[in-house]
């Protein structure tokens, strides 16, 4: 008798995946509905809003074209700038404008810069769409006050104005109820997958042979009334 080796029949695992198709179809569906309802009504939504600031590099008056000693003070600036907005002086001016908590205005905002060019990118993701829109439009205009009126800088502008988006960022629908269908699928292959491994029934004259490791000398059929 052989116990300790494990085989698995693939053949046999297959048909019994075939035999139970319905059910990790069914099981995919459930979980895709379960999951797309809790993201639609369940999960709190998160809603962003985004302005950009353009550093203008000054042009010379001679050639008419950008000063590249400019250009590059610039890019090199825009990281000074992107602490400087991020700051506690600005965040607390902020928070004191719009009467909310500071440390909520610095989970907020998020300042990154497009692949080390002169613009920052300010953007606000809050549960209010309205809010997140305040929170970018308030940060901007008091980082231009504090660098206009501190470091005498006159050369920044605002490419876009934040918007109130009403579309939320988060969380997914598709996302989550693509997951939903795949945790549908795990769960009910795996279940199929377990029955089939704790399964120890003898099926064939060649299962019982390698189980028993005798020889099988006659076999019974069975007829179904």
């Amino acid at each position: 008798m052989n116990e300790d080796v494990l085989t698995i029949d693939l053949s046999q695992l297959f048909k019994l995946l075939k035999k139970n198709l319905r059910l990790i179809i069914l099981s995919m569906v459930v979980c895709a509905i379960a999951a797309f309802s809790i993201t639609a009504f369940l999960l709190p939504k998160k809603y962003a809003s985004e302005s950009s600031i353009y550093l203008v590099s000054k042009v010379n008056a001679e050639t008419g074209t950008v000063d590249a000693a400019a250009l590059s003070a610039n890019s090199k600036q825009v990281n000074n700038y992107m602490e400087m907005i991020k700051g506690k002086n600005i965040l607390n001016k902020v928070a004191k404008e719009l009467n909310i908590d500071v440390k909520e205005v610095q989970g907020a905002i998020s300042v990154t810069n497009k692949n080390e060019t002169e613009i920052m990118d300010v953007k606000a993701t809050t549960d209010d769409p309205v809010k997140s829109q305040q929170i970018v439009k308030t940060l901007t205009s008091i980082f231009f006050k504090e660098v206009k009126e501190n470091l005498k800088v006159e050369n920044m502008m605002v490419m876009n104005d934040p918007e109130v988006d009403k579309v939320p960022v988060s969380p997914s629908k598709k996302m989550n109820t693509l997951i939903g269908a795949l945790l549908g699928l795990l769960a009910s292959g795996g279940y199929v997958f377990l029955t089939f491994i704790l399964d120890k029934r003898l099926r064939t004259k060649q299962e019982a042979e390698n189980f028993l490791g005798i020889p099988v000398l006659a076999e019974i059929p069975y007829y179904e009334e």
